[in-house]
Parts: structure tokens; C-alpha cells; sequence
């Protein structure tokens, strides 16, 4: 049995936080069945999870939200009605509020859970200062079976989705809790975490407040911005938090280094009458002990999705993901596209010379700088989604 203590926000040098524990739980495709029961849920997280629930394999989604204290708005819902998965609000007259936070994890020989204060909100997952608890065990373990059980027993009615106060998520139903004033159009969750004011009177107080430094949303969020900026957009305008630009390298492996970078290489013309080539072939550079002629297509590039050329066969083509950083710009993800060619009888193949070249299509103005020329360019791949690459140009 792993049990994890998962602090958040609490310092940039601490734990991570649980959004993305729930991130790398619906990529790693080890669980079929997930159950998300939340106070509070907002827009922008559950579009943002579901970049990853819908690409997964789950056989079971289940998630119960509450709308208590205007905490859930009606475009959240709809989010999450949108996900086409077993979802419900759940909603009682009386004055107890529903406040748990639970997120379950289950396969035929695993379990995770997630047990503490996060609510299904961008704050709540990954800006709050929060604290959780992960328990991750082999079905076999009689501690964990024995816990799950007693979870699974204390709220019985909402693990087999019997409770009278569960409301299954229709349209109907939310614009019914809309119209008896229950759950408001939308949260401005900017307004709902805003810190009180200081009062402007005259006082003989000395108290000071220090500053302290906030942490920022993790660099995943870098990837889905390429693909969903409208996503990022709401999650930032929510938290308030920018996303963290630095790179860690230790995630990352290093595939090649380059020599220094050309115009040609950077598609920087010489004169006003030549024309740039809009690519870039991938040579040894000062990378050891690989064969240009084939490392690019089979170590590489070996796990992208390569395709004959309709019109000339001996060509392969394939489209990639790389997150290109350059000095003193923002980070930008490209969707680009690769060549190989396999002809081992050409000239170019006989002369050892590289078989393999990047297109630089949307990222050639990103790349295209006189700053650049004589730079040297780190092509990094992540060894747990070996079709993503960071390219550093330092």
C-alpha cells in the first residue's frame, strides 16, 4: 500500500498538486472505472479533465457534484453533461450542506483514491492551499479492500446512485435548479476567492502582512494550450495564476543536439531573391554514436504514426507535437509535420548523409531569427508520451 500526503499551494517547493496527481491517474490507462464526487465543480476543470477522460479507456465515469452555495454554476453542469458519462447533482433542502471531496480510481487489480479538501474546481486542483491524502493499493491488500469497503459502505446510496437527493444530470434538470434560483448561471470564481479588502481607517495598528509567493499551474497546461486556448484562457482568468514557464529538464530525456544553427537551418534567407526551404533535415550535429541515416525515423520518431506519400511512396510522412522555446520569447507548441525517406539506393543515403527532416510550416516565424544563427538546438522527447518533443534553441 503507497499513502501519499498531497499538499498544494502551500510553497513552490512542496507537493504537487492533486490536479495533477488526477491528470497522470487518466493517462496512465492502469484503472477502468472512475468516480469524482465533489462540493463545488466549475467550467473550465471539468472541460479541462475531460482532455483526458474521453481519450482514456474507462469502461465507468461516474461524477456527483454539489450545488450548495451557488459553488456549482449552470455552465459547469453543462460541462459536464456534455461528457456523456453517468453524472449527478446531488441536493437537500436541509441546512448541511454536501461538501466531500473523493476521487476513486478502480481496475480489476488496483485502486486509487484521493481523499481531502479539493473541490472539482482549477483553485481547488491546483492553486488552493489544500491538503489531501492518496492511498493507491493492490486489490489483494485487506487494509486497503477493508477502506475502500467502509467508504464505499458509509455512502452506499451514492456509490449505487440510489440517494432520493440524487438528480440525474439532464438539461431539464439544471435549468430547473436555475429557475428555482438554486444554481446561478455562472460563477465568477475571480469575485468568490478574492481576498477581503483592508478597511481604509485611521488605526494605531502595526500589524503587517507579508507578501508571499503563489505557486503557478503546472506546465502540462502548456500542451493543452496549443489545442484548446479558450480552455487555458478560462482556467487562468479563473485562478488568476499564470502558467509555469520554466523546464524541468528532469522530466524530459535528451534525443539529439544540434551544431550550430544555420540560416538554413532556420529557414533565414540570404538575400531578397532566394527562398527559404521551410525545413530543416535532422543531421548528427553533436549527438554520438547514432546513424543519422536511420536514428530520426526508428528511435526517435519511431512511435509517431507514419504514412507513404500518395505520390511519391518512398517518402514517410508524420505529424508530431514540439514545444519550441527560444530565447527571450514566450514558449509555443507546434503541430509540424516530418519526412523520411527510404530510399536506401539514392544518393543522399549512399553519401551517409540524413534521411530525415522537420517542415516548419506555422513555427517558421517562431525560429526565423537572425538572433538564433550560431545557437545550438536540444531536442527532448518525454519518456512517458514519447510523441510530444520540446525543442530548446539555447
Amino acid at each position: 500500500m503507497k499513502i501519499l500526503f498531497l499538499g498544494q499551494g502551500y510553497n513552490k517547493a512542496t507537493h504537487r498538486s492533486v490536479g495533477e496527481y488526477l491528470i497522470d491517474s487518466l493517462k496512465s490507462r492502469q484503472f477502468n472505472t472512475f468516480t469524482g464526487i465533489s462540493a463545488f465543480a466549475s467550467a473550465a476543470a471539468v472541460e479541462l479533465l475531460s482532455e483526458y477522460l474521453l481519450n482514456n479507456e474507462f469502461k465507468h465515469i461516474n461524477l456527483i457534484v454539489g450545488i450548495d452555495q451557488e459553488g456549482t454554476s449552470k455552465d459547469a453542469l453543462e460541462e459536464i453533461l456534455k461528457l456523456g458519462v453517468n453524472s449527478y447533482i446531488f441536493y437537500q433542502k436541509e441546512s448541511p450542506i454536501f461538501h466531500p471531496k473523493i476521487y476513486l480510481f478502480e481496475s480489476e487489480t488496483k485502486t486509487m483514491l484521493i481523499v481531502g479538501s479539493s473541490n472539482l474546481t482549477t483553485n481547488g486542483l491546483f492553486s488552493n492551499i489544500e491538503s489531501s491524502i492518496l492511498i493507491e493499493f493492490d486489490n489483494t491488500d485487506m487494509q486497503g479492500q477493508a477502506l475502500l469497503n467502509e467508504l464505499k459502505s458509509h455512502y452506499s446510496t451514492l456509490f449505487d446512485f440510489s440517494d432520493s437527493n440524487l438528480f440525474k444530470l439532464t438539461s431539464e434538470v439544471i435549468q430547473a435548479f436555475v429557475d428555482k434560483g438554486i444554481v446561478p448561471e455562472k460563477v465568477n470564481w475571480k469575485d468568490k476567492y478574492r481576498k477581503t479588502e483592508e478597511k481604509e481607517v485611521e488605526t494605531d495598528d502595526t500589524l503587517e502582512v507579508p507578501s508571499r509567493e503563489t505557486i503557478k499551474l503546472p506546465r502540462e497546461f502548456k500542451r493543452i494550450k496549443a489545442r484548446r486556448e479558450k480552455v487555458i484562457t478560462d482556467v487562468i482568468e479563473e485562478t488568476c495564476i499564470e502558467i509555469d514557464n520554466t523546464i524541468d529538464l528532469g522530466e524530459l530525456s535528451l534525443v539529439w543536439t544540434s551544431k550550430e544553427l544555420s540560416r538554413r537551418d532556420l529557414n533565414i534567407p540570404i538575400g531578397a531573391n532566394t527562398h527559404s526551404t521551410g525545413s530543416m533535415f535532422f543531421s548528427k550535429g553533436n549527438t554520438p554514436d547514432i546513424d543519422q541515416k536511420h536514428y530520426f525515423r526508428d528511435v526517435v520518431f519511431g512511435d509517431l504514426k507514419w504514412q507513404k506519400d500518395g505520390k511519391q511512396p518512398h517518402l514517410e510522412r508524420a505529424k508530431a507535437q514540439f514545444c519550441i522555446y527560444t530565447i527571450g520569447h514566450e514558449p509555443k507548441t507546434f503541430n509540424l509535420a516530418l519526412t523520411h525517406n527510404t530510399d536506401t539506393k539514392s544518393k543522399a543515403y549512399l553519401q551517409n548523409n540524413s534521411m530525415t527532416w522537420i517542415s516548419w510550416g506555422a513555427a517558421k516565424d517562431h525560429i526565423a531569427k537572425e538572433e538564433l544563427l550560431g545557437r545550438i538546438a536540444k531536442l527532448y522527447v518525454n519518456p512517458e508520451n514519447t510523441t510530444e518533443f520540446t525543442l530548446i534553441i539555447e
